[in-house]
């Protein structure tokens, strides 16, 4: 049997969802330049990887209940397979060449130090559940660990939230959800104070206010609406109306309107930022599934899309040889994170060749660390599958013919 369909649209909104990121980490290291604030909202980019990963692992794990015997047993080891293997690259890498950033863009993620345990934790993937460990070990490796706790409760998700109705009551509790129990700090202000008490205490406010916004139970109404955005790609209307380049490039226009008006400041505060964000991302990656102009899917996007777990775990270091090599590895600091070079066009015009020199870096370097070792993990956890599923005298799934884009990128 042939593997899930490859979808090049997933892989172009994996690659804006990079851009993003990579957009707000060049712009906090820059001084004030014209639309560093626009630039500095990539960091919701981190959020369209969620969207993109709720609607993929979907899609997957529709495909493969006719195809794998124990679906729920092979989803966990292909997400293993598909994420640990750079990720403890990563920790290494970053423990044995510390200085490859200014230090204290992990040093500030664990004020009092980092203890032994914190690299279990992370290697592990509990580190989201602790405010020292959430981002100290792996430059960005609080969205891995929230990735990863999405990855368990996923089948069960999966089960529940089968149909577009419930996707849709599930968006709706979402929203009572963030705006009251989130957004209001309800559910924080309830158990923050015996986890402080028991777990932990005197966390400064930037760390404290950074784990509780971005932790899984924060950021699970983000995967909700994935699974809304897969049951409405899915529904025949929708598929249909998407197909008319007029409408899908109207829903295109106006989600992108959307995001430029919500990221200015001043707008109604009535849903919650995250919620409506999130909405319109996904409204956009509808749009993409239709009648996808070639500006936005195109190869180089998706190639950058089909390295981009690659991408997000280099690129960090990748900006930090880039500001060493421009003679700033050492001058900024926990006190002053950005360059100031004299002026707003001189910050753009170093905003520029810093995003630049660093993107091109990242994807060298990300197209290494692909072929070398996630390529690799993930044919180890296919043949580790392929052998249980044979001893079990199931029908594993097969490695027979593959489209071009599945030789290029397995799923994810």
């Amino acid at each position: 049997m042939s593997e899930p369909r490859h979808f090049a649209y997933l892989d172009a909104v994996r690659g804006f969802a990079f851009l993003g990121v990579i957009f707000v980490h060049a712009g906090l290291a820059s001084g004030p330049f014209p639309g560093r604030t626009l630039f500095c909202a990539g960091g919701y980019g981190v959020q369209l990887f969620f969207l993109a990963s709720a609607i993929t692992l979907c899609q997957s794990m529709s495909a493969r209940q006719g195809i794998d015997k124990n679906p729920v047993i092979f989803f966990y080891l292909r997400r293993l397979f598909r994420i640990a293997p750079l990720f403890w690259a990563a920790m290494a890498f970053y423990w044995i060449f510390p200085n490859v950033m200014p230090a204290f863009w992990l040093g500030q993620w664990a004020p009092l130090g980092v203890h032994p345990g914190y690299f279990v934790l992370t290697a592990l993937f509990l580190h989201g559940w602790h405010p020292y460990t959430f981002n100290s070990i792996v430059p960005g490796g609080w969205s891995i660990a929230v990735e990863m706790t999405f990855y368990v409760f996923f089948p069960l998700l999966f089960y529940f939230v089968n149909s577009l109705k419930r996707a849709v009551i599930a968006l709706f509790l979402s929203f009572f959800y963030i705006k009251f129990m989130v957004h209001n700090g309800a559910l924080f202000d309830s158990i923050y104070p015996y986890l402080e008490k028991h777990c932990y205490s005197d966390i400064p406010e930037m760390v404290r206010n950074f784990f509780l916004g971005s932790w899984f139970p924060a950021s699970l109404p983000v995967f909700l609406i994935g699974f809304l955005a897969y049951y409405l790609l899915g529904n025949p209307t929708v598929k249909g109306i998407m197909q008319s380049k007029f409408w899908a490039r109207s829903l295109l226009l106006f989600c992108g309107i959307a995001l430029l008006d919500w990221f200015m400041p001043g707008g109604s505060s009535f849903v919650p930022n995250l919620l409506r964000i999130a909405l319109t991302l996904a409204g956009i990656i509808i749009a993409l599934a239709g009648a996808a102009p070639a500006l936005l899917v195109n190869p180089i996007i998706c190639y950058l899309g089909r390295i981009s777990y690659s991408c997000y775990l280099v690129h960090f270091a990748a900006l930090g040889i880039t500001l060493k090599l421009f003679g700033l590895g050492h001058q900024l600091t926990a006190a002053s994170p950005s360059f100031d070079a004299g002026g707003p066009g001189l910050n753009l015009w170093f905003f520029l060749k810093l995003l630049t020199l660093s993107l091109l870096l990242t994807i060298a370097l990300a197209t290494v660390t692909f072929h070398t070792i996630e390529r690799p993990g993930i044919e180890l956890g296919r043949r580790l599958i392929q052998k249980i599923a044979a001893r079990a005298g199931s029908t594993a799934p097969s490695r027979g013919p593959k489209s071009a884009d599945a030789r290029r990128r397995p799923d994810k």
